[in-house]
């Protein structure tokens, strides 16, 4: 067997060489452009041949990220940055749209592919052919991992921040935000305060007592997050993991506390094992980082449930505001110590805190920094080889402009078809689909599924589609595909179309990503897609359930939250709605449209009908309360 990769991030200079000196097999840095961690140092087009170069003398190996959504007018400049990456040696790249496959492999034969978590990776037939790799869904129970990975090579996260959506399906940041995360730009609004309290700010994952699971599950590498986080965090991490991975193949494997503990002094914010060990991934009181907890101050004293020395720092928690020093001095029964150990009553500055006020040691002078060598620049000589994209001719929509209405309910089916609907589209899993899809009788009946699907639960979802027989399906997960030859496809936004690219890679019409402008849409070569013209916009999809009904921010927007099948759905605080803005759409030969509300539905298609007809409407009093998304402004 061999052995298990152990991958460290690399947001610069300094946290490369911290991961190479400290153990990594392999590190994960981006460049300037296209990669999930936009707001990290990251690496330019000059020093990511240093980078390689130094890595390689070392056999340490370099993936370089590309995990971001690709605009059409980007495309070019997507395959230059690659070609920086290949011409500098690196040894794999790390892509969210695997619809660019074929074209990576045409330009760049030998580049290992590895497919990003922010594909969405749920089941084993959502894994596209041509993948060297894929890093799996965060959600994952240890079951469904350890079933993929006798299968294909895979990377899971064992360390670092998690996100409370799954990745590649989180809209939040970009709808209500302005800074799209599936554009590496998350401005984290899960780490927000709903409710007064941060019930979707996670835990971070740790999952270093569970490596002999892990390894024994047949995974190939495991991945460390933290591409924002500074060189002694990544050194730290790297040095335990590397050592207990070590530990697992000599036969010796037991955890040290001390080694728990330093892992908590770098960084965490709660500490979990996460969804494959059954784990809870919130902690709502705080989305900031922690430390290692040291007690509680009682009688101006701290009874220490750690170590403690001269210049550690700490940080004390005196409700939301956090006051943080380096410990300059230590009292253990009235005499100064230079340190004091678990157990110990002392006295330290509690800079004026109240009894009952949390302390944590945030740094140690016992954790120091080891870097390796400084990174020698080496000549910067790009590969020549020519990059060949496709020229994409025009697909025209020759069709009439059609409605296509997503309901919840029998009555609302009936109620969307006397409206005019063109296509109604009904869950599958109602237990009434089949009773339903005979009551609609003018309208096209789809049925929709739902994003998020394991592997059994996929199967029997296929067949249920087989024993309904619907004229066609809208899809919510590329897994679905391969089961649904011979009858008409539409795709859920879910699937994250975003350019020309993939317009022709997949089957049937997809609900064109709303995270593309109004001018991004039209520019678009092949107008054989649905926009989503009203209704409500899912911005979260996570495996985590919630007990509130809403979530109201603190600027007092209400985001509603649903269960959908056992995925929890956070919705926009408002509902698009483009009214007359729809006739621009027409105006540009785009014939499709999407509308996803949960009443009035037959209103609203009457209302759009008008519209798109271009019979006189205005529109001026019932557009207030709506959102037009990203119909002007788009996301960067």
């Amino acid at each position: 067997m061999s052995k298990v990769e152990l991958v460290l991030p690399a947001g610069n200079e300094l946290c490369l060489r911290a991961a190479v000196k400290n153990g990594a097999d392999a590190v994960y840095l981006g460049l300037s452009k296209f990669n999930a961690r936009m707001l990290a140092e990251n690496f330019n087009e000059k020093n990511i041949f240093s980078a390689v170069n130094y890595c390689h003398e070392r056999k340490v190996r370099v993936y370089v990220a590309f995990n971001t959504l690709v605009k059409n007018d980007e495309l070019e400049d997507y395959f230059k940055l690659i070609n920086v990456a290949y011409s500098a040696g690196a040894d794999a790249i790390i892509i969210q749209d695997h619809c660019l496959i074929p074209l990576i492999r045409q330009n760049f034969p030998g580049l290992e592919i590895h497919l990003s978590t922010q594909a969405t990776t749920v089941n084993s037939y959502s894994i596209p052919k041509g993948i060297d790799r894929v890093i799996l869904a965060r959600e994952l129970s240890y079951g469904e991992v350890k079933a993929m990975s006798q299968k294909f090579p895979t990377e899971v996260f064992v360390h670092g921040a998690l996100c409370f959506s799954y990745s590649g399906q989180c809209l939040f940041s970009s709808i209500a935000g302005g800074r799209s995360g599936n554009r590496g730009m998350c401005a984290q609004p899960c780490r927000k305060k709903y409710n007064n309290k941060y019930p979707l700010s996670t835990m971070d994952l740790c999952l270093l007592p569970k490596l002999p699971e892990i390894i024994e599950a047949g995974v190939k590498s495991l991945k460390v997050e933290g591409r924002l986080r500074g060189p002694l965090y990544v050194a730290t991490v790297a040095r335990i993991y590397h050592k207990y991975i070590d530990a697992y193949y000599q036969g010796n494997f037991k955890v040290d506390k001390k080694d728990i503990e330093d892992l908590m002094v770098v960084f965490n914010r709660g500490f979990t094992t996460g969804f494959a060990f059954n784990d809870n991934i919130v902690d709502s009181k705080s989305p900031k980082n922690r430390g290692l907890f040291l007690g509680c101050i009682k009688g101006g004293k701290l009874r220490l449930r750690a170590g403690l020395k001269i210049g550690d720092g700490v940080a004390i928690w005196i409700n939301e505001e956090i006051r943080g020093y380096k410990v300059g001095r230590i009292l253990k029964d009235g005499v100064e110590v230079e340190q004091a150990f678990a157990g110990d009553e002392v006295e330290i500055d509690t800079r004026g805190a109240d009894d009952g006020s949390l302390i944590y040691k945030t740094s140690s002078v016992d954790i120091r920094l080891e870097l390796g060598d400084e990174i020698k620049p080496v000549k910067a000589t790009l590969k020549t080889n020519k990059i060949t994209l496709p020229s994409f001719k025009p697909v025209e929509n020759n069709s009439a402009v059609k409605i296509f209405a997503k309901v919840y309910n029998r009555e609302m089916a009936i109620a969307a078809e006397e409206a005019g609907a063109d296509v109604v589209y009904y869950d599958v899993l109602k237990e009434d689909c089949r009773e339903v899809k005979n009551l609609v009788k003018k309208s096209r009946f789809f049925v929709y599924t739902p994003r998020i699907i394991s592997d059994q639960r996929l199967v029997e979802i296929a067949e249920e589609i087989k024993q309904i027989g619907p004229e066609g399906v809208l899809v919510g997960n590329r897994g679905l595909l391969p089961f649904l030859n011979g009858i008409d496809i539409h795709l859920d936004y879910s699937f994250n179309c975003f350019n020309d690219v993939d317009l022709s890679c997949y089957p049937g019409i997809p609900i064109i990503s709303p995270e593309l402008n109004f001018r991004e849409m039209v520019s678009l070569k092949n107008k054989r897609f649905i926009v989503m013209i009203h209704g409500d916009i899912v911005l979260m999809n996570s495996r985590q359930k919630l007990k509130a009904k809403e979530l109201i921010d603190e600027q007092g927007r209400r985001f509603r939250v649903r269960n959908n099948h056992g995925i929890t759905e956070i919705l926009n605080w408002k509902q698009l709605g483009l009214f007359n803005k729809a006739r621009d759409y027409v105006r540009a030969d785009i014939k499709y449209f999407y509308i996803d509300v949960e009443k009035d539905v037959d209103r609203f298609i009457r209302i759009y009908r008008k519209i798109l007809n271009f019979e006189p409407f205005d529109d001026c009093k019932i557009r207030k309360g709506y959102t037009t998304g990203h119909f002007n402004r788009g996301v960067i």
